[in-house]
């Protein structure tokens, strides 16, 4: 991607909430660093930042760690972008009390879930990529999907996988070319602003499962800013197999975008499954592996001050209280972890420093 991508969105028209703060971060507990980044970087084609060791009481404070816990971290993004970036975090087992064992937080490699589920990266050529994937011996859930949404909508076509630390992986290829299409705007604006140099974007959509979309979707609306994209109840027997849901199931889906086409969030209510879904926000915390949390960047002192505010007028957990430090890849921030209402799952709120 070119390094002046995201210094801000050409086509405003397209956004639905240009004073929204998108996904600026997905944060992954990785089992093994250097395996997790040959995917991400050789695989996806990200750009790694350095090693960052993580340690001291701030980190103890934030991550709820005992005293002397340590990480070390990478970074990954495309170019100069803010958006849809990854960060890395390996927990040293050593550095942990003995017999602390580092669990996978999701068990299962499905879609009945609640909490902080995959992570989406859009592909020009989804068919190609799947055969040569799959020919490198990645586990995919399906052949990839094309689904048909709303004529303002649009077609994309999908496909799952089983990627590192126990994280699904999910490509998105923009099938429409129709610029009056959510889809087809999507996929001018790719073309437009490129890829990494192995054909991918950074984080697009990632996806959050929650017992109450409204309650989620308030969080996302009042703290972030966020506007809805896509709002549709899905149920065909294709999507059910491409998700691995039982035949018959339902699920509420809102896509919730800030200023800019990548760093959505795509919120999944099941209608008719719960009872069958696992919770993986009792697990989703360090020095676990795999999706941890996600990050938003709020932009400025007083807009992170608001954020606070309306959390506790949703009456959000805090998990901890805000503080001040340097972070890995992201330099001296103002910061806070809570809990969505709607799942629990953990989204991290970063400010300047002052």
């Amino acid at each position: 991607m070119s390094q002046g991508d995201d210094e801000g969105v050409d086509d405003v028209s397209e956004i639905v909430a240009p004073q929204g703060s998108p996904l600026a971060v997905a944060v992954v507990g990785a089992r093994d660093l250097e395996a997790s980044l040959r995917f991400y970087v050789d695989v996806i084609g990200l750009d790694a930042g350095p090693e960052t060791a993580w340690s001291g009481e701030a980190f103890e404070r934030l991550w709820q760690l005992p005293a002397g816990a340590r990480a070390r971290c990478r970074m990954l993004g495309a170019g100069a972008s803010p958006v849809g970036r990854i960060l890395l975090v390996e927990f040293e087992e050593r550095s942990l009390p003995p017999g602390t064992v580092r669990e996978t937080i999701a068990t299962r490699a499905d879609s009945q879930c609640f909490g902080l589920a995959n992570l989406n990266f859009y592909d020009a050529d989804i068919r190609a990529t799947t055969a040569r994937l799959r020919a490198a011996g990645f586990a995919f859930w399906s052949d990839p999907t094309q689904h048909s949404l709303t004529a303002g909508v649009g077609n994309p076509i999908e496909v799952l996988f089983d990627g590192p630390d126990g994280v699904a992986i999910n490509l998105v290829e923009l099938a429409s070319t129709d610029p009056n299409t959510r889809i087809g705007q999507m996929r001018a604006y790719v073309e437009r602003h490129g890829r990494t140099r192995t054909g991918f974007t950074p984080v697009v959509t990632t996806s959050h499962v929650v017992r109450s979309i409204p309650r989620a979707r308030a969080f996302y609306e009042r703290v972030l800013k966020m506007g809805a994209l896509i709002d549709e109840v899905m149920s065909a027997d294709r999507v059910n197999l491409f998700l691995r849901l039982p035949q018959g199931a339902r699920t509420h889906i809102t896509f919730m975008q800030g200023n800019h086409m990548f760093g959505k969030v795509a919120l999944g209510e099941p209608l008719n499954y719960a009872e069958s879904c696992t919770d993986l926000v009792p697990r989703a915390h360090a020095p676990n592996v795999g999706y941890l949390a996600q990050a938003f960047e709020l932009p400025g002192a007083a807009a992170f001050e608001a954020a606070e505010r309306a959390c506790r007028e949703l009456d959000v957990e805090f998990v901890g209280a805000p503080q001040t430090g340097e972070l890995p890849g992201l330099g001296s921030r103002r910061h806070v972890m809570v809990r969505n209402p709607g799942s629990g799952a953990l989204q991290w709120l970063l400010g300047p420093a002052s």
